[in-house]
């Protein structure tokens, strides 16, 4: 049965088809956007706007001050951590010094620019080094004062302990306690010089009182230092 709906909706149909131009195709249903034709076809993409641009930090140092600037070194060497005083070093003082040495030293590093880890990296190897140096000077003093003993030994022979006993009576005789303790400490004490001259005094000392009244040519009892270096006048 024929329906009047169907008659417009051929004529419609009919229509269409007219006014398309001969041989062309229908259009296609829709296009891809620009950006993504431009990506697929190996261009670039429509440039965006660029966010603004910020300001560059501040260089920590631009150059170095020139010689003479002291304020300009002296606001270079604070960035670079030097305490404000001398005394922010805190540098390390070794056992048995008053510290007066450090006291002296981290002057001379507040002057000198350190900052707070130089000054003590620095006092810890001084302090090292010299450690080091006292023990080597100390061994060098016994190794000296065993040989100097050796020396003398082969020297007074059967005699050392006797030579030894009126050398040590003059050095306590005549000797305060404290040229004892250094002559001790320093291994001077057995010096083959030291202990001859210890040895000749005792030797006087011992001598018999008759000996040591004997009248000078001049009439007077002579003296102990004219019977110890008779060739002294």
């Amino acid at each position: 049965m024929f329906k009047l709906s169907d008659f417009f909706n051929v004529k419609c149909d009919l229509a269409g088809a007219e006014s398309a131009p001969a041989g062309e195709a229908p259009a296609a249903e829709s296009t891809p956007p620009a950006a993504q034709q431009a990506s697929l076809l190996g261009g670039q993409p429509p440039a965006t706007e660029a966010p603004p641009a910020q300001a560059a930090p501040e260089p920590f140092l631009k150059e170095l001050p020139k010689e003479g600037d002291n304020e300009a070194w002296s606001a270079l060497y604070a960035k670079l951590g030097r305490p404000e005083s001398a005394e922010g070093y805190e540098l390390p003082v070794p056992e048995g010094q008053d510290g007066a040495f450090a006291k002296q030293t981290s002057g001379w590093m507040h002057e000198l620019g350190l900052n707070k880890q130089q000054a003590q990296g620095l006092a810890e190897k001084w302090n090292a080094h010299q450690a080091q140096q006292a023990e080597a000077q100390q061994t060098a003093i016994t190794k000296q004062a065993e040989t100097d003993l050796t020396t003398i030994k082969q020297e007074w022979g059967s005699q050392f302990d006797e030579n030894k006993a009126v050398m040590a009576k003059a050095v306590n005789t005549f000797a305060p306690p404290e040229f004892i303790e250094m002559l001790d400490k320093s291994g001077l004490i057995n010096s083959p010089v030291i202990a001859k001259m210890f040895l000749k005094i005792g030797a006087a000392i011992n001598e018999d009182k008759s000996v040591a009244a004997k009248s000078s040519p001049q009439g007077g009892e002579i003296s102990l230092a004219q019977r110890l270096w008779p060739d002294m006048q």
